[in-house]
């Protein structure tokens, strides 16, 4: 399996990318009803720590951040326009990419806390997660 080395600031930037809310328009009464974002959260705590290692991030994981990434770019691209159809299948896509994301990334994030010659920032940080998704799902 091959595996890439990313930056600390592209870490930061697709940190930043998912906190961004997803909402969901209803058709029923015209107005905005929020998702979950449990998994939005947690993929958040999962690359704060791999943001502070040194360590390679896995090809899974790697390229499942780059399909929400792209997601998330259609999905503003679209922004505004409220009588297209296909938003909201845009918006359910969005947040399978959110747990996809968080689910390859989690066993990256599992060996790094799992590893007890990590930092003290890395330890504080795997203290911040509560339930990484099992591997086997």
């Amino acid at each position: 399996m091959s595996v890439f080395r990313y930056s600390a600031s592209l870490l930061i930037a697709f940190t930043l990318i998912c906190t961004t809310p997803i909402a969901s328009w209803a058709d029923d009464d015209d107005q905005p009803t929020q998702r979950d974002n449990s998994v939005n959260i947690l993929l958040r705590k999962e690359l704060a720590v791999l943001r502070l290692t040194s360590k390679t991030i896995s090809d899974p994981c790697v390229k499942a951040l780059k399909k929400l990434h792209t997601t998330q770019n259609l999905l503003k691209e679209h922004e505004g326009d409220d009588q297209n159809p296909d938003i909201a299948v845009v918006e359910d896509v969005l947040e399978s990419d959110f747990e996809t994301a968080s689910e390859r990334c989690a066993v990256d994030v599992r060996d790094i806390c799992q590893n007890h010659k990590s930092s003290k920032d890395i330890l504080k940080a795997c203290e911040k997660i509560d339930n990484l998704p099992d591997e086997n799902e």
